[in-house]
């Protein structure tokens, strides 16, 4: 072993790697990421609700949603308000089953798009009147507000 000056062992210089510009390039790329970032439960699924004259605002406690895309995909929501990814009848079936054995107070609120064959839109109410939930709700649009687009 070398020694220095006065007895002494030499240091060894490790390299060092100055990172406080790499954390103000992460701060940067994380503050874009949140601003560019929408938080849209719905998105990529844009649906044209029915009209209805007799249309009222519903309480969203305890409430599970069933989405009918206008190509007849069917989507289940969780309380927190994702969508799932799509599912069919018997998987859906499944699902509400589950939901009622944990929580049988849940209400359901049906979406189906206006363009949607009526035979599915009977199919899933029927389904989860079969199942027993009773407060069953389907998502309409005023006239007024359709009117005013």
């Amino acid at each position: 072993m070398r020694e220095g000056p006065f007895g002494k062992p030499l240091k060894k210089d490790f390299p060092l790697i100055n990172i406080t510009s790499l954390i103000d390039v992460m701060f940067l790329l994380l503050i874009f990421l949140v601003i560019t970032t929408t938080f849209n439960p719905h998105l990529g699924l844009s649906l044209k609700l029915p009209e209805s004259k007799t249309s009222e605002k519903i309480e969203e406690n305890n409430v599970y949603r069933v989405v009918i895309g206008h190509k007849g995909d069917i989507y289940i929501s969780e309380k927190n308000g994702d969508i799932s990814n799509p599912v069919t009848i018997e998987e859906l079936e499944k699902k509400l089953k589950e939901i009622k054995i944990k929580n049988p107070s849940a209400s359901l609120i049906l979406e189906a798009d206006a363009e949607v064959p009526f035979r599915i839109t009977v199919k899933v109410f029927d389904l989860a009147l079969q199942l027993g939930y009773s407060g069953l709700s389907i998502a309409t649009i005023p006239e007024e507000e359709k009117n005013s687009e």
